[in-house]
């Protein structure tokens, strides 16, 4: 029989922590819309995409001076491009809530594919897109970029299996390939980072990762 520990006393330091966070006033705070907010306008605007509800949402809200609705650009880029795909709100809403960098190609064209994938077949297996064992040490600054981009597909893969297990179920395959992205990218900079003081040339690299060939390829 293993008597349970008793609990410790908290730490002063803890409780000082405690007690100045709460005695913060705040004078302004931002407000994101939510999907249940949402969702009630759009019982009211049914012929309306999402596009067009966050737009109107954003539009009309009012708010006391204490309050402000956050940055929503990256949210109704995501809606402008997939709100024309068979999906319902809820996993519209997700997607465009997602971790993806729209200013980015590989990015923005991972995000598409993935979503036209689940509109279409339900799940989405990553070796669809990626082969594992092709990422290799980026030789040029564009390569290195590549990479870093290849890092936000899978992370967003990573990001959406949490959220749609079934759908996205090679979670553990996207974790280990962006992890050896982290490694391969660390690798990179260790290796000719200090060439770019000398404002040295690093040797070309003409061959393209086969995630990025794919993607640009399908869309």
């Amino acid at each position: 029989f293993a008597s349970k520990p008793a609990p410790r006393a908290p730490r002063p330091f803890a409780l000082f922590c405690a007690s100045s966070f709460l005695q913060l006033s705040l004078e302004h705070a931002g407000l994101f819309p939510s999907y249940d907010l949402l969702l009630l306008y759009s019982r009211a605007n049914p012929q309306d995409g999402l596009h067009q509800i966050l737009e109107h949402f954003l539009d009309n809200a009012k708010l006391s001076s204490n309050y402000f609705i956050t940055d929503c650009e990256e949210m109704l880029k995501v809606a402008a491009v997939i709100d024309e795909l068979p999906l319902g709100l809820q996993e519209k809403y997700l997607f465009c809530i997602s971790p993806v960098d729209m200013n980015d190609d590989i990015s923005s064209q991972g995000l598409v594919q993935f979503a036209q994938t689940y509109a279409k077949k339900g799940i989405v297996h990553l070796r669809e897109i990626f082969t594992p064992g092709t990422l290799q040490v980026p030789r040029t600054p564009t390569a290195l970029q590549e990479l870093e981009s290849i890092h936000k597909v899978l992370e967003l893969y990573v990001w959406l299996s949490f959220r749609l297990e079934d759908a996205f179920p090679d979670r553990e395959l996207a974790a280990s390939q962006k992890a050896i992205c982290s490694m391969l990218i660390e690798e990179f900079l260790q290796q000719y980072g200090w060439q770019k003081t000398k404002s040295k040339r690093l040797p070309n690299r003409a061959n393209s990762s086969l995630l990025a060939q794919r993607l640009r390829r399908k869309l």
